[in-house]
């Protein structure tokens, strides 16, 4: 008998929302960031490789129909799923002209068993032109934005060289809502230097206090060649253990509403020659299943420490 999740998955979010169960299909289109620019002003994060945070970045020379073909028949066999989301993870996926970006998502939602978008993207990538084709790709089939967010201190997001700060995060999630609809999911990382369960708690309620529908949790580990590797080789950087970093999403959890699903509980490196440190960060299933196993040992959950005010609030986690 399979016990009931500590925490209100992504899967029983789409779930709940097409009636049967959705899975993405990854494509790597976008070519670069703001970060990235030549004779930019900006660096790189200090987190990120050259691939962007690519899934499948060896396929990045394929067609955009093509990967997404190839990807959807890989999902489809070893899920048996009949539907889709087009993920658009790679880079910066609204950093390009609007009717360049247009044209890809329409092409995308024409494959078959394609029934939505998510689309990842920065916070400070959202000009006001994006709204209106936002809008337009949402009527033509679901959309979900990913915000990089990162996370909500301005201290942090310096350490991280991300290029925005908290307030143009919140703005960002806060327009998605008012002038589009769409779903918005954030991404956070957790394991930062000078990180407490001050901030942590602080986090989750200003999560809980934005119209966001999901978040996707990341341990900041090291990769090849990026910044973060040259301040670990100076010993100006040490990643938290699996223990640790686990206590603190389940912290996080516990004050997060019940009602915001749970994308991904810790990252998983999809290039292991890559990975500098930690090495639990290789595994995909053990760091997911210690945080289970600690919050159901200590018979926590999501959303404990909180109250949700909306409508059924609560329930949704089991």
């Amino acid at each position: 008998m399979n016990h009931p999740k500590p925490y209100y998955p992504i899967s029983r979010f789409f779930r709940n929302k097409f009636g049967q169960k959705v899975y993405k299909v990854s494509v790597s289109v976008a070519e670069s960031c703001p970060n990235r620019q030549p004779n930019g002003k900006l660096n790189p994060c200090i987190f990120c490789d050259e691939w962007g945070s690519a899934a499948y970045h060896l396929e990045r020379e394929q067609s955009l129909t093509e990967q997404i073909k190839i990807n959807r028949e890989r999902v489809q066999k070893r899920c048996q799923a009949e539907q889709f989301l087009v993920y658009f993870q790679s880079y910066t996926n609204t950093f390009d002209r609007v009717d360049k970006l247009q044209s890809r998502f329409e092409t995308a939602l024409q494959q078959k068993g394609i029934i939505g978008l998510v689309l990842g993207t920065r916070p400070d990538c959202l000009p006001q032109r994006i709204f209106p084709l936002l809008k337009s790709i949402q009527k033509q089939g679901y959309l979900m934005v990913e915000l990089g967010v990162q996370s909500f201190d301005d201290s942090q997001l310096t350490y991280l060289q991300r290029g925005h700060n908290s307030q143009c995060s919140i703005k960002a999630i806060q327009q998605l809502h008012d002038l589009c609809g769409v779903d918005v999911g954030i991404h956070l990382i957790f394991g930062l230097p000078g990180e407490s369960d001050e901030s942590i708690i602080a986090t989750a309620k200003q999560v809980n206090a934005l119209p966001v529908h999901n978040v996707k949790l990341h341990n900041l580990h090291v990769l090849k060649g990026t910044l973060l590797e040259q301040l670990y080789q100076q010993g100006q950087f040490m990643p938290i253990t699996l223990e640790e970093y686990a206590r603190r999403v389940a912290l996080f959890l516990r004050h997060l509403s019940p009602d915001i699903a749970i994308q991904r509980l810790a990252a998983v490196a999809n290039r292991w020659d890559e990975l500098v440190a930690p090495d639990w960060t290789k595994e995909k299933m053990r760091p997911i299943q210690y945080i289970e196993d600690l919050m159901n040992a200590q018979g926590i959950h999501q959303g404990d420490l909180t109250w949700s005010g909306k409508p059924g609030g609560g329930h949704s986690i089991r």
